[in-house]
């Protein structure tokens, strides 16, 4: 497997997978009765994990000193042996191998979750309008000088209605439209979810650019709704930072209005007093589509 020039397994990483092959070899003899994974396989990928050693880099270098002692056993073995020897590099790679993936994707999750109730933490903080900057400064994620706030309605499935059908089932689905926002939103969207929905906030880094901004648009409300395999229906409104209180409330308040008047699902913008000063078109009692057909513009009301 070719690796890049100046690849860790070069160094530390190489010397180490070395070490555990060898641990491993120990371990797997013929004249050993236990065949548990010596504890530094394991250990030492779960330190990887956390440096950011792509698993790639360390199954390769495993791979590589697996191969040398291949080659030095068709080469140094009795022919009698040499079978026994292969075998036992064959168990020897099918120990580091899961107890390195698995490592890796326990260590994965671990920061998946830490990562998440940081978030979580601080969309809390801003939505509450306090304690922002400590925060921001505790979890490492950083905080833009604006956000699109967007107020998010996850209807029920229909088979969810059904008797006996588990709550874990709403739950997947969550999980899936948690997922389906990273791609188009990018990892430094903050979201505060439940089965029914909640308050997502989009960072807004350069309110003057008009194309690659990630933003929740009509059509990520679509990937949103084929993720959660319901239509969803979602209100969106931007500010300063020190206004995300402010406009999640007015968001909220506009998604119940919407829903208590039983219009159609799809993305709703709430406009700004100075949009509305600026329309050609005075505000009627139905909303005017604005780009598309499932996209929105209420009037910010007083």
């Amino acid at each position: 497997m070719a690796r890049p020039p100046g690849d860790p397994s070069s160094g530390e990483v190489a010397a180490a997978t070395r070490n555990c092959v060898a641990a491993a070899v120990e371990r797997l003899g013929p004249r050993r009765a236990s065949i548990a994974e010596p504890p530094e396989i394991a250990g030492s990928a779960t330190r990887w994990a956390r440096e950011g050693v792509a698993l790639e880099t360390v199954l390769g270098a495993y791979h590589d000193e697996l191969r040398s002692g291949l080659a030095f056993i068709a080469a140094e073995t009795e022919d009698d042996k040499v079978v026994a020897g292969a075998q036992l590099m064959l168990r020897v790679l099918e120990m580091v191998t899961v107890t390195t993936s698995t490592a890796y994707v326990d260590e994965h999750r671990v920061v998946a979750r830490e990562h998440q109730t940081a978030a979580q933490t601080l969309v809390s903080a801003l939505l509450g309008g306090h304690g922002v900057a400590e925060l921001a400064k505790q979890t490492g994620i950083a905080v833009a000088p604006a956000y699109q706030v967007v107020a998010l309605s996850i209807p029920a499935h229909p088979e969810e209605r059904r008797p006996g059908v588990s709550a874990a089932a709403a739950r997947h689905r969550l999980r899936r439209v948690q997922a389906a926002l990273a791609d188009p939103l990018g990892s430094r969207a903050l979201s505060l979810l439940s089965v029914a929905g909640g308050t997502v906030l989009v960072p807004i880094e350069d309110r003057s650019a008009r194309v690659g901004v990630p933003a929740v648009t009509a059509d990520v409300l679509g990937v949103l709704s084929e993720a959660a395999e319901v239509p969803l229906t979602a209100t969106t409104a931007s500010g300063p930072t020190a206004r995300i209180p402010e406009l999640a409330a007015r968001t909220h308040d506009v998604l119940d209005s919407v829903r208590a008047a039983a219009r159609p699902p799809g993305l709703y913008r709430v406009a700004e007093p100075e949009t509305d000063n600026d329309c050609d078109t005075a505000q009627s009692d139905q909303p005017p589509s604005v780009n598309a057909t499932n996209e929105h513009e209420f009037g910010w009301s007083a």
